[in-house]
């Protein structure tokens, strides 16, 4: 076989695996999505029934970004007849309230409006002035998990306000105040006041972490 035939026949297979030109769509999987039911993801891709080719595939992949929840969108040809659309879907980490505006944030501190429909369940409320405040938000939501302090789950509301500095409610009633500045330290001191009331066997009320040498604590009777 000659080198030519041989490019002739790797530029017809990629062409088949990447670029469907004579796929006719008669069956559509759906992979990746939870939030996001497969059926919407199958019609809004508008390909059912169609001979899907590079065009089409773009305008369908640009119809299925519409919808708010999904990140990411690819297409792989299974058969002359069956696709999979393989979908990311963004992660949510918080409900919002900004400005008097109700949405919720994802995991790139993006702001999305409308979207309850596709959630179950709670998430903690970041309640803030303006959308410069949601990385910020987001930054002491990741801290507070990674750091093993709380999950997401404990907090109930992270309140930033510029003038009065942030405050951390959680489900059980606990008051954390953080003030301005300094997140990581503070972060850090709060992780050790938290253990020491573990080992003393209380329930912390109220904490007072603004001042990064000095802390505050007010214990449960």
């Amino acid at each position: 076989m000659t080198k030519k035939a041989i490019a002739s026949i790797v530029i017809i297979i990629s062409l088949y695996l990447y670029f469907p030109v004579f796929c006719l769509v008669l069956d559509i999987d759906v992979e990746g999505n939870n939030l996001v039911t497969a059926e919407e993801i199958r019609k809004t891709s508008e390909v059912y029934k169609k001979l899907l080719a590079f065009h089409n595939k773009n305008e369908s992949i640009e119809k299925i970004m519409s919808i708010k929840l999904i990140k990411r969108v690819s297409y792989q040809q299974v058969s002359l007849r069956r696709i999979r659309i393989v979908v990311e879907e963004k992660h949510i980490l918080m409900e919002a309230n900004i400005d008097n505006r109700a949405g919720h944030i994802d995991a790139d501190s993006n702001l999305i409006f409308d979207i309850g429909q596709y959630l179950k369940g709670s998430y903690p409320i970041l309640s803030a002035r303006s959308e410069s405040d949601i990385k910020e938000g987001v930054f002491l939501l990741k801290i507070l998990i990674s750091e093993k302090i709380f999950n997401a789950k404990e907090i109930s509301e992270i309140l930033i306000d510029k003038i009065m500095g942030t405050s951390i409610f959680t489900i059980d009633g606990t008051e954390i105040y953080l003030g301005n500045g300094e997140i990581k330290k503070k972060i850090t001191n709060l992780s050790l006041i938290m253990e020491d009331g573990r080992k003393k066997k209380m329930k912390e009320s109220y904490i007072d972490i603004s001042n990064i040498n000095k802390g505050i604590v007010n214990y449960n009777l």
